[in-house]
């Protein structure tokens, strides 16, 4: 404690001022109107600071601490400068070698105006070892590493002009570097890309200040006061300029801060937008995965009802057949009327179950092709032989229109012939009048660079009650007919376009229907000529085929 008295009473002590240079370069008014436009700038921010309440949270306590010395380091200095407005001090001693470092001077009034002005750099570096510590602690560095060097602007050397300036560009540059790290790392925060400009100021002042407080004291001693006569002028005016530029930088502290919480803001809300829309997309993705559980689920279900209620449905149709045929005896004309109707609404259904459990099966990927050479023709004019008593019963035009020479086709002969049934069905049934044309030709899609087909294009016209074209996305969804009006008006489970779709796409074929209310409507599909491309070993464009992923892992025999 004795030793720390004698210590502060030799640096503080109004005996003596040793080492004390008169500031009289002509800038010294300006300059003290620069200390003035700092320490409002000073003030300011401190008021914008508490108003934000930055001087209680975690990284901006050592800012608000160091913006406080700042303060009191400014007022400090503007007051030791006010003595030399009063009465300029006169030197003592010898400006020559060594001697210069033990020169005092003489002080009549307001001596101690001047002794405050030793507490310069003790208050400027502590200043800006708490700025220094606010950045690492925005940087989150651990204080573990911090350089040697930061601790020394707590020793009593420092109220020595040089060793005090150099801590002082020390300290400012290890500012620098570190906002520098803090932009990086976050480029997009404003407050980081001020905080570089604003350390670049504190550089400029620190280097500004080397000038008198470094440069003079090594130029006067060595004899080369005629050198530091030339730069004083200049060294005194950048200084001054310095002195502005830390004031006008620090004061954009207030603009720059509410901009960065109005963007914190907004990167909040949007974060939280993002949060919420990941959210939504993840349960989305869980709510898709458990509807194709339930979807599976669903199929097995209903292949399984299907498949138990064929079995009956057979003997109810073979049962009532007996009858008809008089098996167990003579029939009365009502009885026999009655086991039609039996017969027809049974196989009406047995119809339903069959639809059912093979869309069950297409969904599943269990539907298997039995996969062979086919003419496609010879089975177009075999399967529609079959319309032919309903079509002249409604009076339609029945019309093939088959291109000769086309090659074989591949695929499943009996699942071939059932999506003609089905689009032939549909056909007679929406047509009350016209024509009904069935034609085949080599498709334009999916032709080879040798101009090789892959392709056979099959197509059912009608002029039927058409479609209206926002109905046209949906024909093919399961249970799904135009209207309620239709479903009334025409049987039909909504089942046949769908399972027609799946098996096509097991062909690895397309499948598409143009039409027009009131005026028709025209079903294509088309089916492979080479064998290749059911095992896959052909490679497709998007534009060539669109094949239906979820039939893909469907297997062939």
């Amino acid at each position: 404690m004795k030793k720390f008295l004698l210590l502060f009473f030799f640096f503080f002590s109004p005996s003596t001022v040793w080492g004390y240079v008169p500031h009289e370069y002509p800038a010294i008014y300006t300059h003290q109107l620069g200390r003035i436009f700092l320490l409002v700038a000073f003030i300011s921010v401190l008021v914008a600071m508490i108003s934000n309440h930055l001087h209680k949270k975690k990284g901006w306590r050592y800012l608000y601490f160091s913006l406080i010395f700042f303060t009191i380091w400014d007022l400090n200095v503007f007051i030791a400068r006010v003595a030399e407005f009063i009465e300029m001090p006169q030197t003592i001693g010898s400006m020559e070698g060594w001697q210069y470092f033990a020169r005092n001077i003489n002080i009549q009034e307001f001596e101690y105006l001047y002794y405050m002005g030793r507490l310069d750099f003790i208050l400027l570096n502590v200043a800006m070892f708490l700025f220094y510590l606010g950045l690492r602690e925005h940087l989150k560095e651990k204080k573990g590493s911090v350089s040697i060097y930061v601790v020394l602007p707590l020793l009593p050397i420092l109220i020595t002009d040089i060793a005090g300036n150099i801590i002082f560009v020390m300290l400012s540059v290890m500012s620098l570097n570190t906002s520098i790290k803090l932009y990086k790392k976050d480029k997009e925060n404003a407050l980081w890309n001020y905080m570089v400009w604003l350390s670049s100021t504190w550089v400029m002042l620190s280097i500004s200040r080397s000038f008198g407080h470094v440069l003079r004291h090594i130029l006067i001693p060595a004899g080369k006061k005629d050198i530091w006569v030339a730069l004083e002028p200049v060294a005194g005016s950048f200084n001054s300029l310095a002195i502005f530029l830390v004031g006008s930088v620090s004061l954009f502290f207030i603009w720059i801060y509410r901009s960065y919480l109005e963007i914190s803001e907004e990167k909040r809300k949007l974060e939280n937008l993002v949060k919420e829309r990941t959210e939504f997309i993840e349960q989305l993705e869980r709510d898709k995965m458990e509807l194709k559980e339930l979807d599976k689920l669903k199929s097995a279900f209903l292949a399984t009802v299907s498949h138990e209620l064929r079995t009956p449905m057979n003997s109810v149709i073979g049962y009532t057949e007996l009858l008809l045929d008089r098996v167990d005896g003579p029939l009365t004309r009502e009885q026999e009327g009655s086991l039609k109707k039996v017969e027809a609404n049974a196989k009406h259904l047995l119809r339903l179950i069959d639809d059912i459990l093979n869309i069950s099966k297409i969904e599943s990927g269990k539907l298997r092709l039995n996969i062979r050479e086919i003419d496609i023709n010879k089975l177009i004019e075999t399967t529609s032989l079959s319309f032919e008593p309903l079509i002249k019963q409604k009076g339609l035009i029945f019309i093939l229109e088959l291109a000769k020479k086309l090659p074989f086709v591949y695929g499943d002969e009996d699942r071939i012939r059932q999506v003609l049934v089905n689009l032939l069905s549909n056909a007679v049934k929406f047509t009350h009048r016209g024509v009904i044309t069935v034609n085949s030709r080599i498709s334009e899609k999916g032709i080879q660079t040798d101009g090789q087909p892959l392709f056979i294009e099959i197509c059912v016209t009608d002029t039927g009650i058409g479609i209206e074209e926002h109905n046209l996305e949906k024909i093919f969804d399961k249970f799904v007919q135009v209207d309620f009006t239709t479903v009334r008006q025409y049987e039909g489970s909504g089942l046949g376009l769908t399972i027609a779709k799946g098996i096509v796409e097991l062909h690895r074929g397309q499948i598409w229907a143009t039409s027009k209310s009131g005026e028709g409507s025209k079903f294509c599909f088309t089916l492979p000529v080479k064998k290749e491309l059911l095992e896959e070993r052909i490679h497709l464009t998007p534009g060539d085929v669109n094949v239906g992923k979820e039939f893909k892992d469907s297997t062939f025999k």
